[in-house]
């Protein structure tokens, strides 16, 4: 198997999407975005795969998947329980090309570079998981600056990296079998 390229749908002159999932089963193909994901898991639970690592993901997980980071969100097999994750998606990019370079987003530069390998937050979950419930109501306005607070509690927070290694892009087909034959088997 390989790693599945994913387009995020992203409305016309969107730099930020806010996304909702309610299923019973995520999204669980082994897949990569070019979008940086910041993703509470609101409901359920089941099997994270980042990057070379595999990890259990339960309600009130908050994870930062980097971008072109191959991941997979397994949801555990035994319920029927619709799971239930919130995520923002975006790029260093997506506000232009220099908006994150600015001296205002310098204490940021440790968040982008720990994104490659993906993160468990453990810290300061109240305030980000009360700032995800408010995107959920917020206007395009106050959802950016609800983000820029989010980014800003994710950089004050500890944190866990999800894989141990940066990988390129693109997985072998003999990497992306592995992965898949863990997947079918959990």
């Amino acid at each position: 198997m390989k790693v599945y390229p994913f387009k995020i749908p992203k409305p016309e002159n969107n730099a930020l999407i806010y996304q909702e999932d309610i299923e019973v089963v995520f999204y669980d193909k082994l897949h990569q975005h070019n979008e940086i994901q910041i993703s509470f898991i609101e409901k359920g639970n089941g099997t994270l795969l980042v990057g070379d690592s595999i990890s259990n993901y339960t309600e009130n997980d908050i994870f930062v998947i980097g971008s072109n980071l191959s991941h997979a969100f397994k949801s555990d097999k035994n319920t029927q329980e619709a799971s239930k994750m919130l995520s923002v998606f975006f790029t260093e990019n997506s506000f232009g090309d220099d908006f994150f370079k600015l001296n205002e987003f310098t204490e940021l530069n440790n968040f982008f570079s720990k994104s490659l390998q993906g993160l468990r937050i453990n810290t300061n979950k109240k305030e980000i998981i009360n700032s995800f419930y408010q995107l959920k109501r917020a206007s395009k306005l106050e959802r950016f600056i609800l983000f820029l607070e989010v980014l800003k509690q994710i950089t004050n927070a500890e944190s866990k990296s999800l894989s141990n290694f940066i990988y390129s892009k693109n997985y072998s087909d003999l990497e992306g079998k592995k992965c898949e034959m863990y997947l079918i088997s959990q």
